[in-house]
């Protein structure tokens, strides 16, 4: 009977699962972040920066 030694070390690991959650993850995020977005009528508040004035020191 031929078979595979399951002792041994695996040589030849695949990847091919995780990397598929990954994107799907990535495609999920991207999906829902544009979907929310179109569906907000609310207009989008700007950011304001307001710097400090500048101070001159006296020697």
């Amino acid at each position: 009977m031929v078979g595979k030694d399951y002792r041994g070390p695996e040589y030849h690991a695949s990847s091919g699962l995780p990397v598929a959650i990954l994107v799907l993850s990535v495609l999920g995020i991207t999906a829902y972040l544009l979907l929310a977005g179109s569906l907000t009528s609310e207009e989008h508040a700007s950011a304001r920066v307001y710097l400090p004035a500048a101070q001159t020191q006296m020697r």
